[in-house]
């Protein structure tokens, strides 16, 4: 393949008859979304303008972004590769394919998979990172075949927050607040501080999370967000639920949180909830996802997601303690280059 040639010019000339490649189209978010939607159990469903919202407040630094036009109109597939997220200090970069359902077995994937690792090694990148989702029938073979390894599956899960009743689990509510522990959301904890105040809150969690991040069994660990980062990403863009992010302190120290963010117009999402390493083996998380889903009821939200790595048994056990529901995990891949 020539890498002189732009993405969509180097994918055109290996496409079947009557495809066309070009560069991504803000318009293909709407197909792009209700293909997936179409997959994926309702909770999981997303919109293309929250997809954009994401983008606007975090626009992604991609190396390679491009759409492919079915023979008769419409869109039958894309391609994306960059540095993701939680960029790696090694210069590893996430790729992504996909090829709408119709489309599929005719050599679309080999052409942007192609054009995805052609552009990887341009960039001298060691790996590929990617994943998929255990719902898209035959995703993973397809991967597996073209050299990707499984390296870890994160597990999503939830509970319908209008029926929960954490009424059996309330004495571990109990037994930490009667231990001098408060538990108290950060609109509470917020209400009347000054700027100075506040300012100090949020990076006080910010760097109460590290070292919780340390410990996460991720399967490839990204380094912990800048503190920058988390503040435009979680509380300056209003994504946060500060109604339903509880905070558990001893004195002003946080010992503990789980943090809430809003999914859609009816859910919520748990980002991380962790415990200081001091704080542990306390009941301290069981007791704030009881007083987060209490305050999710009172909030009118209908249920509450969250993920874990498979490995993390320990939350995992709390969640099913709380009711929560497996979905189909999302499967982590690498491919060394």
């Amino acid at each position: 393949m020539d890498t002189t040639m732009s993405g969509a010019e180097a994918i055109a000339a290996t496409l079947p008859k009557g495809y066309r490649a070009r560069d991504f189209r803000d318009s293909d978010r709407e197909p792009s979304v209700q293909e997936r939607n179409e997959q994926v159990h309702e909770l999981q469903r997303g919109t293309a303008d929250e997809w954009r919202e994401w983008e606007a407040i975090d626009p992604p630094k991609d190396l390679l972004r491009v759409s492919i036009d079915a023979p008769h109109g419409g869109l039958a597939g894309g391609a994306d590769l960059g540095p993701g997220f939680f960029p790696r200090t090694d210069g590893t970069l996430f790729g992504g394919i996909n090829v709408m359902r119709a489309h599929r077995r005719k050599g679309l994937g080999t052409a942007l998979l192609d054009a995805v690792e052609a552009a990887a090694r341009k960039a001298k990148a060691p790996r590929i990172l990617a994943g998929t989702s255990a719902a898209f029938e035959g995703s993973l073979e397809w991967a597996q075949k073209h050299g990707y390894k499984e390296i870890g599956r994160r597990i999503e899960s939830y509970v319908e927050v209008k029926t929960f009743d954490g009424g059996p689990l309330q004495d571990v509510v109990a037994r930490v607040e009667s231990s001098g522990i408060r538990l108290a959301t950060v609109t509470e904890f917020l209400r009347g501080r000054d700027e100075p105040a506040i300012e100090k809150f949020w990076h006080d969690l910010w760097e109460a999370e590290a070292p919780i991040w340390e410990d996460v069994p991720w399967a490839s660990p990204p380094p912990h967000w800048t503190y920058e980062k988390f503040k435009k990403m979680a509380v300056d863009s209003g994504k946060m639920l500060n109604d339903a992010t509880i905070v558990a302190l001893d004195g002003e120290r946080i010992a503990a949180f789980t943090t809430t963010g809003k999914q859609g117009t009816d859910r919520g999402y748990t980002w991380t909830t962790g415990t200081g390493r001091d704080y542990r083996g306390r009941g301290l998380a069981t007791a704030l996802k009881l007083k987060m889903l209490a305050a999710a009821k009172a909030a009118g939200l209908r249920a509450m997601l969250t993920t874990n790595d498979e490995p993390n048994k320990a939350m995992r056990g709390i969640n099913a303690k709380l009711g929560y529901v497996m979905l189909p995990a999302h499967i982590e891949l690498e491919k060394t280059l």
